[in-house]
C-alpha cells in the first residue's frame, strides 16, 4: 500500500502561473537542488553533507536538516518536495546515507505538512 500522501495540482495565478515554492532533490553526500520559487524563478545547485573529520554520525543528517529549514525560510515556504526515488545503490555505504536522508527529509515535511514524492530514475530519464 503506497502511503506517500498526494500532491495536489498547484493553483494558477491570474496570470497562468503557479503560485507556490517547489522543491525537487537529488539525495547524497553531495547533493543535487532545484527550487522553483512562487515568482516562477528557478535556481539549483549542489548542497555537500560529507562529515568532518571529527563529526559524529548524525551530524551529516543535522545539516541536512539545517538545510532545509533554511531554504523553506529564505525561499518562502516550501509547498511541496519531490525528489529521486533509487530503488537499489552499488555499495552499502551510499545506501545507508540515502536511506538516512530519505528519512531525515520525510520526518522534516511530515513535521511541516509538506507534501512529498519520490520519482522513479526512470521517469525522470524518460523527461529529460
Amino acid at each position: 500500500m503506497d502511503r506517500s500522501p498526494h500532491i495536489a495540482a498547484a493553483p494558477l495565478t491570474a496570470a497562468g502561473t503557479l503560485d507556490r515554492c517547489i522543491l525537487a532533490l537529488d539525495l547524497g553526500t553531495s547533493t543535487g537542488w532545484a527550487l522553483r520559487s512562487a515568482e516562477g524563478l528557478i535556481t539549483s545547485g549542489t548542497a555537500s553533507f560529507r562529515p568532518g573529520r571529527y563529526d559524529g554520525g548524525g551530524m551529516r543528517y543535522l545539516r541536512f536538516t539545517n538545510w532545509l529549514t533554511e531554504i523553506d525560510r529564505l525561499s518562502g515556504p516550501v509547498a511541496a518536495i519531490w525528489f529521486e526515488e533509487v530503488r537499489r545503490h552499488a555499495a552499502t555505504d551510499a545506501a545507508h546515507v540515502y536511506g538516512g536522508l530519505m528519512a531525515t527529509l520525510t520526518s522534516w515535511a511530515e513535521l511541516r505538512g509538506v507534501p512529498y514524492q519520490g520519482v522513479p530514475v526512470g521517469t525522470i530519464k524518460r523527461h529529460a
